[in-house]
């Protein structure tokens, strides 16, 4: 029986190893390569939008008029004066937004982080010569399913909290000092950017002789550091709008849970409202995209972790943010 036994699990580790060298060895997880990619790119991304965000500060945040004068002359004169003239503004505009937009995105992604939510890092999205602020703002993606309702309204207030907290001192800044570009284009109309709420009331605390030149500004007399506050303050403001996975999306999913689609369609009818109001489409591809992705908040991993009390007055506070960030025209030519 010894014998027999012992002759018996020769052959099965025999018949083990044989088979352990026929069987491919498991790929390496693509994780870590994945990751760096996401890394790369997102340092790519982030120089691109300084690089278009410059841009805009240098050409007086009116792109167009700089490309329709170098186009109708045949000449780049215009935009070389521009450069030469206005390259330090330009940089403090750029950087000024830049801190603003990354910290509302480390917002986001510190707390993902925290609750071991697989993301991307931030990534920031370049919108050059086009539009005039130079930016689309800033992204990250989040693996669906992988937070709880809870989790899912820290991670998506926490990013415009962030963002405001910048936002502030540079816009207090750009109020009290308000030192607008050397050089804008030569055009018979004038762009007027719309101020929001939030920095006609920080004008009249911090500038109150001049608190009325606060309403309505033109792009020849803003300054780079409140022309970057105004741009945060409307992305964080468009982002608090609560739309399938904005920021606001995921917040009143915190607050209201899957009934929040009812408020989205509502907020959808009235962005469209709003645009056809000020005849201003530069929200349009933003409210395209969130309809693709569509309106209806993905399920989280547990949709009945409730968020107390605190969480709800700060929640259903937050959600005034578009009303305080979005001026009510924004862009006008006069």
């Amino acid at each position: 029986m010894s014998t027999n036994s012992t002759e018996r699990l020769s052959a099965e580790e025999f018949l083990r190893a044989s088979l352990a060298r026929r069987v491919p060895k498991e790929p390496r997880p693509a994780e870590p390569v994945r990751q760096s990619k996401m890394g790369r790119l997102a340092v790519v991304l982030a120089i691109a939008t300084i690089a278009s965000t410059f841009l805009s500060g240098v050409l007086a945040w009116e792109p167009l008029t700089f490309l329709y004068s170098a186009f109708n002359f045949q000449s780049l004169l215009p935009i070389r004066q521009a450069i030469l003239a206005n390259w330090v503004p330009g940089l403090q505009f750029a950087l000024a937004l830049m801190a603003i937009l990354t910290a509302h995105e480390l917002g986001h992604y510190f707390l993902t982080i925290i609750y071991k939510v697989p993301s991307t890092p931030p990534l920031f999205i370049p919108f050059p010569l086009i539009s005039p602020i130079g930016t689309m703002g800033a992204v990250i993606m989040m693996q669906s399913g992988s937070a709880d309702r809870r989790q899912i309204f820290d991670i998506g207030l926490a990013g415009p909290l962030a963002g405001l907290v910048v936002a502030f001192p540079i816009i207090g800044y750009g109020i009290m000092n308000p030192e607008p570009v050397a050089f804008a284009a030569k055009d018979p109309m004038t762009m007027y950017f719309g101020q929001p709420l939030l920095i006609q009331w920080m004008a009249q605390i911090l500038s109150p002789d001049n608190a009325d030149k606060f309403v309505t500004i033109a792009n020849t007399n803003v300054s780079p550091f409140l022309m970057a506050g105004w741009v945060g303050l409307l992305v964080t403001g468009i982002n608090m709008m609560p739309l399938g996975q904005l920021d606001g999306g995921h917040v009143t999913f915190g607050l209201l849970g899957a009934k929040s689609y009812y408020v989205a369609v509502s907020a959808m009818i009235a962005a469209i409202s709003f645009m056809i109001y000020t005849q201003v489409a530069m929200f349009l591809l933003m409210l395209v995209l969130v309809f693709l992705m569509g309106l209806r908040h993905p399920p989280s991993s547990d949709d009945t972790k409730s968020l107390g009390f605190s969480r709800q007055l700060i929640g259903w506070l937050s959600l005034s943010l578009p009303i305080l960030c979005i001026p009510a025209r924004p862009l006008m030519m006069l």
